[in-house]
C-alpha cells in the first residue's frame, strides 16, 4: 500500500495537520478575553511538543488540561511582559510624529526592546510548558535560554511573526492563519525546544 498505508507517512502528515488545525481554533478561542493567551499559548506548546516527541495523548482534553495547570503562572508572566510590549508600542505610536534623529533612535531602541521581550515570552510559553518551576525561575530560566542560543531564539521569533507577516500581505491568508497560523509556527519551534529541554529534564 505504500503511502496510503494507515500507518503511512501521508496517514501521519494528516493526523499531525489535522491536530494542529484543532489546536489552532481551540488556542484562538480560549485567546478571546486577551489575558488568557498566556495560558492559550502555553497550553498549545504542551501540546505541540508531545507532538514532536511523537507522544500519544487526547488532544483536546489534554489541552484544556495543560491550560488549567499553567493558567496562573502564565497569566501573570503574559499580563507582565506582553504589558510591556503593549506599553512601549503605544510609545512608538505616540512618538511617530516626532523627527529628527532622537524620535528615530528612540523608536529602534524601543522596537529592539519589543523584539526582546517577544523571544523572552515564547521561551516562557515553552519553560512553562515544559518545566514545573516558580514564575521567576520560569522567566529567569526562559531568559537564559533565549540568550544562551540568541540566533535560534531569533529563528523562534521569525516563525512566530510569519502569520502575521503573511496578513500584511494579502488578506486572503486569514484562513491560513484562522487554521495553523498559532500551532503550525509554535509545533516547528517545538522540535527545537525538545531537543534543546533534552538536557535539562
Amino acid at each position: 500500500m505504500g503511502i496510503f498505508a494507515p500507518d503511512g507517512k501521508l496517514a501521519g502528515f494528516l493526523n499531525a495537520l489535522g491536530n494542529l488545525i484543532v489546536l489552532n481554533i481551540l488556542t484562538l478561542i480560549c485567546s478571546i478575553p486577551i489575558f488568557t493567551f498566556g495560558a492559550s499559548m502555553t497550553a498549545l506548546y504542551t501540546m505541540v511538543m508531545r507532538m514532536a516527541r511523537k507522544e500519544d495523548g487526547k488532544i483536546i482534553s489534554e489541552y484544556f488540561k495543560a491550560f488549567k495547570a499553567n493558567f496562573k503562572p502564565a497569566t501573570i508572566l503574559w499580563l507582565i511582559f506582553g504589558g510591556l510590549i503593549a506599553f512601549m508600542t503605544f510609545d512608538i505610536w505616540l512618538l511617530r510624529s516626532i523627527t529628527g534623529t532622537f524620535g528615530t533612535v528612540y523608536r529602534v531602541i524601543l522596537f529592539v526592546i519589543i523584539l526582546i521581550f517577544a523571544m523572552v515570552l515564547i521561551h516562557i510559553f515553552a519553560v512553562l510548558a515544559r518545566f514545573d518551576n516558580s514564575i521567576k525561575n520560569t522567566a529567569k530560566n526562559a531568559l537564559l535560554f533565549c540568550v544562551g542560543k540568541l540566533p535560534q531564539a531569533v529563528l523562534m521569533l521569525l516563525l512566530t511573526l510569519i502569520p502575521a507577516v503573511l496578513l500584511t500581505i494579502s488578506y486572503r491568508f486569514i484562513s491560513v492563519d484562522f487554521l495553523i497560523g498559532l500551532s503550525g509556527p509554535a509545533y516547528l519551534a517545538a522540535i527545537y525546544f525538545a531537543d534543546l529541554f533534552k538536557n535539562y529534564e
